[in-house]
């Protein structure tokens, strides 16, 4: 990897290796956690008098620089911390063949974890990866447009023909454009890793449209909804404000648990030892927890429902396949079975 790097939408330069911590969030989770970063930016140079290089970008659009971080040749060219919520390049197969049994990296997962985390094996078993965070996927009915129709338990109800074309889930575009610069390809592999190519093509059928998260949020159970059933994020389907109109269904083998993750350099954990404890504190933990994002934490109360369960993707399966490249095929599946809206109608 070079050891610059741009940051296009901010337009500076970046070496990743000279960064103390490079992080990223979603949205509604980013104000307050930079808030809590900078107070332990400004302790920290009170104590020592030197000073954390930190990178957390604001805004929508901050990932871009981190997915090329799977490019690197050596510990020295990554951040000693690196938060991301992207399932992108350091899950790729080369970095890690090169990386995860190096013993340069070393997670600080806090143990015992909670059940719903211990059950659906989230702990990755080489202690390379820390599970910071999941945001569990979930599927939102507009009961409505569902009519007569049962309501989905499972993921695998999603496949069957009677929800044809009654089915959005996550994506969106620059207005005009043919192709989504993002979409919810993390569905597409859990769905090709369970069921294979043909579910694919299943939900292609059963797809109406891709939209953006919020847009699902505001429209679902109005006259503009486009269909029954939303697959998004927990925290956004919760924000819904027409509760008496839209049902939050809670799939019965598991919300799909997309994970936040710490990489973290096993040279530099005791010196940015402030920055982890920060990163695994209570506080933050609850905060992400309230907010639907739930932490990992042992210490913060559970925010999840009664028989709640998460479905996470495995270790084994991360570990054995290349699952960047499982991801693009799955992808290229599911849009070569779609009859996709005309462009210039698709909301963002």
């Amino acid at each position: 990897m070079a050891a610059t790097i741009r940051d296009k939408k901010n337009n500076v330069a970046l070496s990743p290796g000279k960064y103390d911590f490079m992080g990223h969030l979603p949205v509604p989770l980013k104000y307050t956690f930079k808030e809590g970063l900078e107070r332990i930016q400004k302790k920290y140079f009170e104590r020592t008098g030197k000073t954390l290089n930190c990178y957390f970008p604001m805004g929508g659009s901050g990932n871009e620089p981190f997915k090329i971080l799977g490019r690197a040749k050596s510990a020295n060219d990554l951040p000693g911390i690196v938060l991301s919520s992207a399932f992108d390049g350091l899950f790729g197969k080369k970095f890690l063949e090169k990386f995860a049994d190096s013993g340069e990296f070393r997670s600080c997962q806090k143990t015992p974890l909670p059940p719903i985390y211990a059950d659906c094996g989230i702990k990755d078993p080489r202690n390379f990866f820390t599970v910071f965070s999941v945001a569990p996927i979930v599927i939102l009915a507009d009961i409505g447009k569902l009519k007569n129709l049962p309501r989905p338990r499972r993921w695998a109800d999603l496949l069957n023909p009677i929800y044809r074309k009654k089915i959005i889930f996550g994506g969106w575009r620059k207005e005009g454009q043919k192709k989504f610069s993002e979409f919810n390809n993390f569905l597409l592999l859990n769905l090709y890793k369970d069921y294979g190519a043909e579910s694919l093509k299943s939900l292609a059928q059963n797809t109406r449209n891709l939209l953006h998260y919020v847009y699902m949020s505001r429209i679902a159970g109005t006259a503009e909804s486009e269909a029954a059933i939303y697959i998004m994020p927990w925290f956004l389907a919760g924000i819904c404000p027409r509760r008496g109109k839209t049902e939050i269904i809670w799939p019965e083998d598991g919300a799909l648990a997309f994970p936040t993750y710490l990489l973290i350099r096993n040279t530099e954990s005791k010196r940015l030892g402030v920055l982890t404890r920060y990163l695994g504190g209570k506080k933050l933990g609850q905060y992400l927890n309230d907010n639907r994002y739930p932490s990992l934490n042992p210490d913060a109360r559970s925010p999840y429902p009664p028989g709640a369960k998460l479905k996470w993707i495995g270790w084994d399966y991360v570990y054995s396949n290349n699952v960047l490249k499982l991801m693009e095929t799955a992808s290229k599946i599911f849009f070569n079975h779609w009859r996709d809206p005309s462009p210039a109608k698709t909301k963002k």
